[in-house]
């Protein structure tokens, strides 16, 4: 796939040689017209302020280079860095800013062929570091390092798993040892021992306990969490029991 790729990306460069053969006499030639790009610029509806600002091959709609946003009052929001239609590398994301002053990141978001893909970052408007999160190939890890404004690292709930015989298997209850918004609850092995896989069976949940029947009676069943955290970041804590 990459190097499709990066064929894709000679062929640009070739297009942009011919393109740049063919405008000699044009004094008004720029480097994404020289290049066989184009910079498409899309307003907020009913607004001329501009929203996105996204580098295309040109003639088409495959994004190749850094995508822009912004809020509507004009600073920047994002930054997204694409090859050949795909999310390939850092992409950022913006606290709100005044047009005078330097953005500050608000997220860090590393991509490889269109995946988040390595380590995911959070910062306080102050500068300071929030959370730390991994994903491989779109799969979110488990884990999440949190701190708050001053540095001090925030502990992540347990995962607390009972069993109990019933007549059609054995009944397994999760729940997390603090309170916690938005917690899902899934069954399921984890690739590698610590990325969730795409499709997990969620459990029901019941008073904020996760419940789940399994008709096993033997060996090890895994359960992982999922929640929200006051700084709206998502942690995942996992844990397997013995039956």
């Amino acid at each position: 796939m990459k190097g499709w790729i990066y064929c894709l990306f000679a062929a640009l460069l070739l297009l942009g040689a011919c393109n740049s053969e063919s405008k000699k006499d044009t004094a008004e030639t720029t480097n994404e017209e020289s290049s066989g790009l184009e910079i498409v610029k899309r307003p907020y509806r009913n607004s001329e302020q501009i929203e996105y600002e996204i580098s295309v091959v040109k003639g088409t709609a495959i994004k190749h280079g850094i995508q822009k946003r912004y809020y509507l009052h004009g600073s920047l929001y994002s930054t997204i860095p694409y090859i050949a239609g795909k999310k390939q590398g850092v992409a950022y994301t913006y606290y709100q800013a005044s047009l005078d002053s330097e953005p500050q990141i608000w997220k860090e978001q590393p991509y490889e062929e269109d995946e988040l893909h390595g380590t995911c970052k959070r910062y306080h408007r102050n500068g300071t570091l929030q959370a730390e999160y991994e994903y491989k190939n779109g799969l979110r890890a488990v884990g999440l390092k949190e701190y708050t404004e001053s540095g001090k690292e925030i502990e992540e709930p347990k995962l607390i798993l009972t069993k109990h015989r019933v007549a059609t298997g054995v009944l397994i209850q999760a729940q997390l040892s603090d309170d916690y918004d938005n917690v899902d609850y899934y069954i399921g092995d984890l690739l590698e021992g610590k990325y969730m896989p795409k499709k997990m069976k969620a459990l029901q949940t019941r008073n904020d306990v996760g419940e789940t029947v399994v008709s096993q009676t033997s060996g090890t069943i895994t359960i992982t969490a999922e929640y929200s955290t006051r700084y709206q970041n998502r942690g995942v804590v996992s844990k397997s029991i013995n039956l």
